[in-house]
């Protein structure tokens, strides 16, 4: 499981639940604001919870307008970065569409995370979903920078643009799928934003990965 934001009132209760159940969470989103300036205490819930990796799920508008507020936010995640490594976690940088629309020069957000950050230090959770939104195909991503992604989010895309559970939208997981081994993943997230049924769509969506050779011979 990944957390992003329901933790409940006490965190090491909901560690003990999930160790009770024969869960774990190796992921914990924790907002970029928080992480910057609360770094220490964000870190603290991650202990507490067992993961091991934080991930920055998200950047406001204001903060990331042009090609220098990148570089800047790029920045900052290093020095993230490296206090999280001190700490014995990995911190990673989950997208969303918008890294992916060209600003003033004709520059995509994307490419300067992947060349200004360091990737010692940040690595890459692809949200498979967001990156076909903003017009990328997540399979070349993913072999483009084998050394970036140790994490990713799996959810597909209904013809309406909205999301859907696994093998029901458009989105070509074979592709994805075959670029896993080679790309440093180690955990996949299914994720669907929106669902009438939350539980019937999990079980739809893990009935798909099932009949996939890669998640086949994997736990």
């Amino acid at each position: 499981m990944e957390f992003a934001g329901i933790l409940g009132p006490d965190v090491k209760r909901t560690s003990e639940l999930l160790r009770s159940l024969g869960l774990a969470a190796p992921s914990l989103h924790l907002d970029y604001a928080g992480l910057r300036d609360k770094t220490e205490s964000s870190f603290d819930i991650a202990h507490s919870l067992g993961s091991r990796f934080v991930v920055c799920p998200w950047l406001d508008p204001p903060v990331r307008q042009t090609i220098d507020d990148w570089k800047r936010i790029c920045d900052e995640l290093n020095r993230i970065g490296e206090l999280a490594a001190g700490s014995a976690l990995t911190l990673a940088y989950h997208n969303h569409d918008f890294e992916f629309r060209e600003l003033a020069g004709g520059m995509q957000p994307y490419d300067v995370l992947l060349s200004r950050t360091d990737e010692r230090v940040v690595k890459l959770e692809l949200d498979v979903y967001w990156a076909t939104r903003g017009g990328r195909d997540a399979a070349d991503v993913l072999i483009a920078h084998p050394s970036r992604f140790r994490l990713v989010h799996l959810k597909d895309m209904a013809k309406d643009g909205s999301t859907t559970e696994l093998g029901r939208g458009t989105i070509d997981f074979a592709g994805i799928f075959a670029a896993l081994p080679a790309s440093g993943v180690q955990h996949a997230f299914v994720e669907q934003d929106v669902s009438a049924d939350p539980l019937h769509s999990i079980e739809t969506s893990i009935a798909f990965l099932r009949t996939q050779r890669y998640f086949s011979r994997s736990t």
